[in-house]
């Protein structure tokens, strides 16, 4: 090989592994920017001082049930729907309280509304309200899909379109659902922008899985500790009372 020739291969050489080179670093860097990405979209909706490995795993072995959620209604549905029947007591023993089933066509509203929340809905309140399901329209793994998911494992209404999180109380109350600040279980728990360190631009929304007697919530979230990961964590009775719930 002339010298020449020699010096043209080791230039293509060189180029060639310098191309490599540029190429690796610049697949590293879009990894390394997806990793960030992804750990700045789970660490938003983590409380201020709490870590991206905050929350236990949720356990679908001892998670709240809709038979356990209506567990304290059932005594009283089972009395007022015998009512509907063909016997009739003239006396004075007639328990008035007892004489009318509030209606609802979800069964679990119904049990709630006789029940948990007898005299507790707002006036006016129609438990038949358009719930707004349509069938889930929200992306795998975000708070949102699992606050659907959840919702529905628990026989409780929700709308498959209520937009980014921070919409949803807005959203719920235009289909007439029940909302107020005082968390039952249940209820989606709704974050505006930023608060407890929710995502500044959509928010966030976990389902509340216990009210506990000191007043603190332990709710269910999706998308803390990574994408469709669903986690436990308590929140304080102050912190708790700072949020939005929607009910049914």
């Amino acid at each position: 090989m002339s010298s020449a020739a020699h010096k043209a291969s080791k230039t293509v050489t060189r180029s060639a592994i310098r191309k490599k080179r540029a190429m690796q670093r610049r697949i590293a860097v879009c990894l390394l920017a997806a990793m960030m990405g992804s750990g700045a979209v789970a660490y938003c909706l983590l409380p201020h001082g709490e870590t991206a490995y905050a929350g236990e795993r949720f356990d679908t072995s001892t998670a709240l049930t809709s038979s356990q959620l209506t567990s304290g209604s059932a005594s009283r549905d089972s009395q007022r729907d015998s009512l509907d029947g063909s016997s009739w007591d003239s006396g004075e023993n007639i328990d008035a309280d007892n004489l009318t089933l509030l209606h609802a066509d979800n069964p679990v509203v119904r049990a709630l509304i006789n029940g948990r929340d007898l005299n507790a809905t707002p006036a006016g309140f129609n438990p038949d309200h358009d719930s707004g399901d349509d069938g889930s329209g929200y992306p795998y793994g975000q708070c949102t899909w699992w606050a659907y998911k959840r919702r529905h494992e628990l026989g409780l209404p929700v709308g498959s379109r209520m937009g980014d999180a921070k919409d949803w109380t807005d959203a719920a109350q235009r289909l007439g659902y029940w909302t107020d600040s005082t968390p039952r279980r249940g209820d989606i728990a709704v974050f505006r922008p930023d608060q407890r360190g929710a995502s500044p631009v959509y928010g966030h929304v976990a389902i509340v899985e216990n009210v506990n007697p000191d007043g603190s919530v332990t709710i269910s979230e999706s998308n803390v500790k990574g994408l469709g990961v669903v986690t436990t964590r308590t929140m304080d009775a102050d912190t708790a009372h700072g949020l939005e719930y929607i009910h049914y």
